[in-house]
């Protein structure tokens, strides 16, 4: 798309009543968190999405803060209550780590405004795009005549930091508190946790290693590390400087009757000779009973130069900035999707982790996955192969240990893949958004099989781009420790949130929606996925639900999910209704029944990332879904209580 000329659909909004008779004391202004310091802030703002009709944008006063661009209304009722409202963000704000694009638009002009830049003359409008796709278009038509020019400028000096310790983290005062929740997490940042692995999966032949303790040996490797019985600390300490990233043979899963799940970078490009490789694989060989060989499964693609590039047509899919290129794209959706290739890469991924996950099960090898520098799909295929394999990852709990195993702990470089530095020399590429796709995927075809809900997906997608959690804040162990302890030029030792901890951002009603109502905890089959193209779809949750010509008032999946929770909780109630001499089961299935019913009567297709008012009166779903919708997990809960 050429950048500095296209219509980008310009329309002026002097004169529309409606907005003239807003004033500014009208304005619910943007709230502050503990360390937020304000950049810049406009007045008279007016607010749009690309494709609605823009004589239908909201006045108010944009905001920008160390942590966020912020625009605030007086017209935020439609957000009451319903929706996914975290309580870092409001309705209309975004974290500045995730902003993707800035643009400047004009009466026949778009420009990709270059972070770091000094903005000189007037801006008339400015299109923001986000790296989860949502996107937001502002007018200044009503503001003072230099407003657009200082937003403009305060966000691409802020929103593109140069250095990690500019990130808001640093900043945030506020006291962190661990839960007991958060306990059922294993970070895997201690030995303990990989011994306690180690010991469930009953794996024979592996051994523990603290050769790397203090990271002497390599900063980016974690400092236990599991290898073969037979591979002696030394041996270690030779091989290591023969591959990239000093990424050795590592053992991250394996079963009781030996088969394990291992993980290396390639050999370093100028080392002809594999002798230190091989002889590697042949201590691989002996650690499992039977002497088998193990199986090497290649992931030197896509690379991540290419996953981005798919990520970038499609996240341009995604946001179509004016009502004509939207309809252009609607003619040819189909073959659009198809032209980025993201579905193919999920498609391969998906592939590998089926062969990994086959060969383990059926013909009981060790799997060996090799990859550059070991950081990036080895991520991807071996976890989505300990999920096909291992009943404990689709939990709520396992899952997120599994995050912390085989992307936090392993090292996969967070800050540099998801793009929180401005830097030259830094490749960034969506590994983390093509991992959780496949997980979609794999919920879709076994929705019995997972603890975890479509919108716990889309929701851990956007917690990885608030730069408060650092969970995915660094690129490796080492760094997170540094910065822990004030040991990285920071003027204070970073305070560690994992984001794990959902209370930190979300009401106990919309952290309830994280769990999936037709979860089998007695479904402990390996996961069959068909992996091919035709057997994929389009997550249109994640893709999707900023373009609000796509949603669907009252319909869609959101309708299927609350009436499933509806009728799990109605089968409970029955089970336990005989115990319940206190009448606690009632009293709980009870509560709040009128805001329930309320919430079934509004939701639309994207609930609940969505902030459109919906329609209200729809008789066929009203039959449908009579009745409270008090989701299954608080029924859950009770039962454990």
């Amino acid at each position: 798309m050429n950048e500095k000329k296209e219509n980008s659909g310009f329309t002026s909004y002097l004169g529309d009543p409606d907005l003239e008779n807003i004033s500014l004391e009208d304005f619910q202004r943007t709230k502050f968190l503990d360390g937020e310091t304000l950049v810049c802030e406009a007045q008279q703002v007016l607010m749009s999405t690309p494709v609605t009709d823009a004589t239908k944008a909201t006045k108010g006063v944009l905001s920008v803060t160390t942590f966020k661009l912020s625009f605030a209304s007086a017209d935020e009722s439609d957000a009451a209550n319903c929706y996914q409202q975290n309580y870092l963000l409001g309705v209309n704000d975004v974290c500045l780590s995730s902003i993707d694009s800035i643009y400047q638009l004009g009466e026949r002009l778009k420009k990709k405004l270059v972070p770091g830049q000094n903005i000189s003359g007037k801006i008339k409008e400015l299109l923001v795009v986000c790296k989860n796709m949502r996107y937001f278009q502002f007018s200044f038509k009503l503001c003072d005549k230099d407003s657009g020019k200082s937003i403009a400028n305060a966000l691409v000096h802020h929103a593109y930091p140069k250095r990690h310790q500019l990130l808001f983290a640093y900043d945030y005062k506020e006291p962190c508190v661990t839960t007991t929740l958060l306990r059922e997490v294993k970070l895997f940042q201690i030995r303990h946790d990989w011994e306690k692995e180690l010991q469930r999966t009953g794996c024979p032949g592996w051994r523990m290693s603290q050769v790397n303790y203090n990271y002497q040996m390599s900063s980016l490797l974690i400092e236990t590390l599991i290898i073969p019985q037979s591979v002696t600390d030394n041996i270690i300490k030779e091989a290591v400087e023969k591959f990239r990233n000093r990424f050795c043979p590592l053992w991250v899963w394996g079963t009781s009757d030996g088969a394990a799940l291992v993980r290396m970078a390639d050999l370093l490009p100028t080392i002809a000779d594999r002798m230190e490789e091989n002889k590697l694989l042949e201590h691989i060989r002996k650690s499992h009973p039977q002497k088998q060989a193990p199986h090497i499964i290649d992931l030197s693609s896509p690379s991540p130069k290419e996953i981005y590039s798919s990520y970038v047509k499609l996240r341009d899919l995604c946001t179509p900035d004016s009502p004509r290129i939207f309809k252009n794209q609607d003619f040819k959706f189909y073959g659009l999707i198809d032209s980025t290739k993201w579905l193919t890469y999920v498609s391969t991924c998906l592939a590998k982790a089926c062969e990994a996950a086959e060969k383990i099960m059926r013909f009981n090898r060790t799997v060996v996955l090799q990859e550059g520098d070991g950081q990036d799909l080895n991520c991807v295929v071996a976890s989505l192969t300990q999920i096909i394999v291992d009943p404990y990852f689709r939990t709520k709990f396992g899952f997120q240990s599994l995050v912390q195993k085989d992307w936090v702990a392993m090292g996969h470089p967070f800050a540099n893949r998801l793009g929180h530095i401005l830097s030259k020399e830094i490749e960034q590429s969506p590994i983390f958004l093509l991992f959780l796709d496949c997980v979609w995927q794999l919920l879709q075809q076994y929705p019995r099989a997972f603890q975890i809900s479509e919108t716990y997906l889309t929701t851990l997608w956007d917690s990885a781009h608030i730069s408060i959690f650092d969970t995915f804040l660094f690129n490796c162990q080492h760094d997170r420790f540094m910065a822990s302890t004030g040991n990285c030029n920071s003027h204070v030792p970073l305070t560690l949130r994992s984001v794990w901890d959902w209370r930190e951002q979300f009401s106990e009603k919309d952290i309830a929606l994280f769990c999936n109502p037709l979860y089998d905890d007695g479904f402990n089959e390996v996961l069959e996925p068909s992996t091919g193209l035709s057997n994929l779809e389009v997550w249109g949750q994640a893709y999707f639900r900023w373009l609000s010509q796509l949603e669907i008032p009252r319909g869609g999946k959101p309708q299927v999910d609350l009436y499933t929770r509806f009728l799990v909780q109605e089968i409970l109630k029955i089970q336990f209704t005989r115990n319940d001499v206190n009448g606690k089961m009632s009293g709980k299935i009870d509560k709040n029944k009128e805001e329930y019913m309320d919430l079934i009567k509004k939701v639309n297709s994207f609930f609940p990332f969505s902030h459109n008012r919906a329609l209200v009166n729809n008789p066929i779903n009203n039959v449908l879904l009579t009745g409270d919708t008090l989701d299954s997990q608080s029924i859950l809960n009770f039962n454990n209580e």
